[in-house]
């Protein structure tokens, strides 16, 4: 099975990290819920103020049914506090967990890094994010949480890339793909891939 290169974020093989946050549907939910169960496709993201991360939710949602179907769970792990994502999702559909790590405490237990960014960077994403939220609200009517809520939270620092961990239900990583912080995703058809070579 070849793997994307994943730039220090825990390899396959290894045993996932478990942790436990409060979801926006209410009950808190931790990893080994799931161990010996199902498999975890586990995202991490910033949530509902990136209109990029709003966009492969929808993606994930088109292949949810698809993917329970392979006995496997999404669980989205998002920088938002979970009133926050109770008042917006009142508007939005949400198929699987959308956990809430307003801390940011989660993803260094992958490797994921924070990291502090230039003026010039954070206004380059800020401006790409807002041209994408406008296009999202005129041709789909989505609209995207303010993110000055972010922006005055954690300041200049964003995850230094996206990381998406296939976890089997044993509590191992079997794939992973990472990618700059506005980087593209994996298609439905490469995780269903991936966990069809499991079987």
């Amino acid at each position: 099975m070849e793997q994307p290169e994943t730039n220090g974020v825990l390899s396959v093989g290894t045993l996932a990290p478990n942790f436990r946050l409060a979801s926006a549907q209410g009950p808190s939910i931790a990893l080994e819920d799931y161990r010996g169960q199902r498999n975890v496709l586990l995202w991490f993201s910033k949530g509902l103020f990136c209109p990029f991360c709003r966009r492969y939710m929808t993606q994930l949602r088109f292949g949810y049914r698809e993917l329970q179907e392979r006995n496997t769970e999404v669980l989205q792990v998002t920088w938002s506090t979970q009133s926050e994502a109770q008042l917006y999702f009142r508007q939005y559909p949400l198929s699987f967990p959308y956990l809430c790590d307003a801390d940011r405490a989660v993803p260094s237990l992958y490797g994921v890094r924070i990291v502090r960014v230039g003026i010039g960077q954070h206004a380059a994403g800020m401006a790409m994010g807002m041209a994408a939220a406008v296009s999202d609200r005129l041709f789909r009517g989505e609209k995207t949480a303010l993110p000055m809520v972010p922006m005055m939270r954690y300041g200049l620092t964003d995850t230094e890339q996206q990381a998406v961990f296939l976890i089997d239900k044993a509590g191992l990583i079997r794939y992973v793909h990472t990618t700059g912080s506005l980087g593209g995703l994996p298609s439905n058809a490469e995780y269903m891939r991936q966990l069809d070579e499991l079987q």
